[in-house]
């Protein structure tokens, strides 16, 4: 079987959401922590299914929506076929947001503050939502903006931690060199706020970022280059560890910035 013909491949949109700030903003600087000003209202028209988002799949939608929207809209994506569009993720599973356990929790609480588990049992499961632990799902990222966005083509979520996102790079960089897709949505999102105890005392931050790539014969953009991982800094002192979204991040960064 011969080896697949290669094409070069240039980045024509680039979302970003850290620290530092959203968009260009968030090119430089920062401190760990939540990405500030971040409203998922403002990048989510369906305000129904931000219920069903946790933090960082709200930041992984909004950041795939900021890379379509800087590579000119959705016009840019209806100039081609749905099943030439694909998208690739790099996401970390989580669980549901504690605050949706709160009220069930507080109704199998007795006035002595003890908690009883047959009142969890007969009053507070009921007040679960039925999809608190759905909301976490690795590819829901993955799944959402491919549905906002129509990208029926190739497409892959990559739940190994931090290297996720740059496999998500990669990879949706690799499907448009070999011409699998002619638009690839590729990055990651996390949101690791409040698990520092989990990662011995490790400052952490949220964050997400997408890159619109395309083929160099088609659309003018910054090229692609995979070599570029040797010179990015993912600059955790600053940001905070940031899980799948390190690389997207530190690779966002140095685009914005070289603009």
């Amino acid at each position: 079987m011969s080896a697949p013909s290669s094409r070069p491949v240039v980045v024509i949109g680039i979302g970003l959401f850290c620290p530092a700030g959203i968009g260009a903003e968030g090119a430089v600087g920062g401190r760990p922590g939540e990405v500030p000003g971040f409203r998922a209202q403002a990048y989510v028209a369906d305000r129904k299914s931000l219920k069903l988002m946790s933090q960082a799949v709200k930041l992984g939608v909004s950041a795939a929506r900021l890379a379509v929207s800087d590579a000119g809209g959705d016009e840019v994506l209806a100039a081609v076929p749905a099943g030439r569009r694909g998208m690739y993720v790099g996401a970390t599973p989580q669980t549901g947001e504690a605050q949706d356990l709160r009220p069930a929790l507080e109704a199998a609480t007795g006035d002595d503050g003890g908690f009883d588990l047959q009142r969890f049992a007969g009053d507070g499961v009921r007040l679960i939502h039925p999809l608190w632990l759905v909301k976490g799902l690795s590819n829901n990222v993955l799944g959402f903006a491919s549905a906002i966005h129509d990208l029926q083509g190739t497409n892959s979520s990559y739940c190994d931690g931090e290297e996720g996102g740059w496999t998500a790079l990669a990879e949706g960089a690799a499907a448009v060199a070999e011409g699998r897709a002619d638009l690839v949505l590729a990055g990651g999102a996390d949101a690791l706020l409040g698990a520092e105890p989990l990662l011995g005392g490790r400052r952490c931050g949220e964050a997400a970022a997408f890159v619109l790539f395309a083929p160099a014969d088609r659309a003018a953009g910054i090229p692609w280059d995979a070599s570029v991982r040797d010179r990015l800094d993912p600059d955790e002192a600053s940001l905070g560890f940031l899980g799948a979204a390190t690389w997207p991040v530190a690779y966002a960064r140095h685009l914005l910035a070289a603009r």
